[in-house]
């Protein structure tokens, strides 16, 4: 009843009756620069005040938040939203829903050095709210930070910009529903609603003090007892992996036991021998501050995307080292799957499977040619005719095969390699039986391999970007079943050794995403190792300096509206989220796939 008493919003002609006319400074800064929107020549958003010039227009350039008495009851409604940012997702300090008692007296200025036209104070925080809340909505859609500053590689499908904030939250205003509209710009997702249920959880958590370590010392495992079994229990029911009833058992580490510690290794992306050794007991000991911080920096991925990813589609995620085949929203197939070491990452990208090659032959990328395959062949002469390596003396269609004993390789280099290596279809073949080609300049796909022994790794970062996937076959069936393909013809396509190329009728979405948190079907929260350093990057990104486009000082408000103010710099600071938890280094990690993606 107290929630529903603080949002409940007041009759529009009330609020009418508190709202001044319109004031004539605020008409004189802002209508020419609204202007300028109407005018095509000038382009839509390049002025950084055109969200907030449209937004007054609007309203008919009146004050809608602050009156000269004080905050008008939109006002409060307003701040008592923004107090909950932080458990939106946003990087935010929590604020306690209580309204200011005194308007800010210190200079406000803008981002962009341009100075706040001299309004009456009541109208110039009428504005620091005003902004506030257009970039609050906007951070909420389609996430704080774009994602191209973050990754020169970024080829995923974007959110789309349909939504005019500034008009939008002006009808929501007029019409009583400023509450309903916030809410209405989550995406729709499941998987980032269900990140924000696992954020409600943790927050939870956190709330009732965080979870007990477990100390150091020896594994623990099925038998032992003693206190450091007892704080391992209390850690695990924490999280839920354990029953609520396994603390009131005397029995130590049981069966019990040994099912919740599965549990969490298998939601952390561990070795699941119910074993509590130094990587079990170091992801149990992660602070909750952390992991929620890195429940919100995936859920700031997930606002870069469109809610509608395919009904059907390839997802494979980068850090969890699968591949999903999702269809309504619902996973029916998980593949292992092998992703790009650090030096040759895997890029976040999007496309279409348009068809199937079997028997393929692999036209080795100049830069794998050059980097390492040259030098295998200098140290083994012999090493291109082993794995069935062919050599042209250009990339041309009519280029002339030569024999690979005639040249002299160790003349040259990483700089100077004039030829084109192809191998052919074989057991050998890099690419396996198999690849599945979503057209795109990098030169990314998923295929085979006849490593199959790396898939029963726990991390598999082998590749030079490309995707390679455990069970192909699985995969080629699951895509070309409706086109008549049964697993005898797939199996003959690929005895014949011949390559054959298969278009698919229905061109499939894949996504190759990364993510280092989610939420299952169930609801709990999954975790994986960073490991390309982009959430270090990604919270660097989060809050640079100018990030903000209201700059305020030391005033009471500056705790309330963190949503809105940047604090002028005192000193050297790191990125946090709401507890000080951000425990994740800050220290520049180096550019995130920067370069040509070639390669398997």
């Amino acid at each position: 009843m107290v929630l529903i008493t603080l949002f409940q919003p007041c009759p529009a002609a009330a609020l009418r009756e508190r709202i001044p006319t319109v004031d004539h400074e605020l008409h004189a800064w802002l209508a020419p620069i609204a202007q300028m929107e109407e005018n095509r020549l000038a382009g839509m958003g390049r002025n950084p005040l055109h969200p907030l010039a449209r937004f007054y227009r609007q309203v008919g350039f009146q004050p809608v938040w602050n009156g000269p008495a004080g905050l008008l009851p939109q006002g409060e409604i307003l701040l008592h939203l923004m107090a909950l940012a932080a458990r939106n997702g946003l990087f935010i300090d929590d604020a306690p829903p209580v309204p200011l008692n005194r308007m800010p007296t210190q200079e406000i200025s803008f981002a962009d050095a341009s100075p706040l036209p001299r309004l009456a104070p009541h109208i110039q925080f009428d504005v620091m709210l005003s902004a506030g809340l257009l970039r609050y909505a906007q951070d909420l859609n389609r996430g704080r930070v774009m994602p191209e500053t973050v990754s020169s590689q970024w080829l995923a499908w974007r959110r789309p910009q349909t939504r005019d904030i500034p008009v939008e939250l002006a009808r929501a205003l007029a019409e009583d529903r400023l509450a309903a509209y916030v809410g209405s710009l989550h995406p729709v997702n499941p998987a980032y609603q269900g990140l924000r249920k696992a954020l409600a959880g943790y927050e939870r958590i956190r709330a009732e003090g965080g979870w007990p370590t477990v100390p150091p010392g020896p594994a623990l495992r099925m038998g032992d007892k003693g206190p450091r079994v007892e704080a391992l229990k209390r850690r695990l029911c924490k999280t839920g992996d354990g029953p609520g009833d396994m603390l009131m058992v005397p029995a130590g580490y049981d069966g019990t036991v040994e099912a919740a510690v599965k549990s969490f290794q298998r939601r952390h992306g561990l070795r699941i021998d119910g074993l509590v050794g130094e990587r079990t007991r170091a992801a149990l000991n992660v602070p909750v501050g952390e992991r929620i911080t890195r429940i919100k920096l995936n859920m700031e991925r997930w606002r870069w995307f469109p809610d509608d990813l395919g009904d059907r589609h390839l997802l494979v995620n980068i850090p969890a080292f699968e591949l999903r085949v999702v269809e309504a929203d619902t996973t029916v197939k998980r593949l292992r799957a092998i992703v790009g070491r650090k030096k040759r990452q895997t890029p976040v990208m999007s496309g279409r499977i348009a068809y199937l090659e079997f028997n393929p032959y692999w036209n080795i990328p100049q830069k794998i040619a050059r980097r390492d395959i040259l030098p295998r062949v200098i140290a083994d002469p012999a090493y291109l005719i082993r794995q069935g390596i062919r050599v042209f003396d250009s990339w041309d269609r009519q280029a002339r095969e030569l024999d690979p004993s005639g040249i002299q390789w160790e003349h040259l280099s990483a700089r100077y390699f004039p030829y084109r290596l192809r191998q052919d279809p074989s057991g050998m073949n890099a690419l396996g039986r198999v690849k599945f080609m979503f057209p795109n300049r990098h030169s990314i796909y998923i295929h085979d391999t006849p490593g199959k022994a790396l898939f029963n790794r726990q991390g598999r970062s082998f590749s030079s970007g490309c995707v390679r996937v455990e069970r192909p076959m699985v995969l080629a069936h699951h895509l070309l079943s409706d086109q008549g393909w049964d697993r005898d013809r797939l199996e003959a396509a690929t005895e014949m050794g011949q390559r054959k190329t298969v278009l698919l009728e229905r061109p499939i979405p894949v996504h190759l995403v990364y993510f280092t948190a989610w939420a299952d079907a169930d609801g709990r929260a999954h975790f994986r190792k960073d490991i390309y350093g982009r959430d270090r990057k990604l919270l660097q990104a989060i809050e640079p300096e100018g990030s903000r486009l209201v700059v305020c000082s030391g005033h009471r408000a500056q705790s309330l509206l963190s949503a809105v103010c940047r604090p002028l710099k005192t000193g050297p600071g790191t990125p946090a989220d709401a507890s000080g938890g951000a425990a994740l280094s800050t220290k520049p990690a180096g550019e995130v796939a920067g370069h040509p993606m070639t390669g398997i």
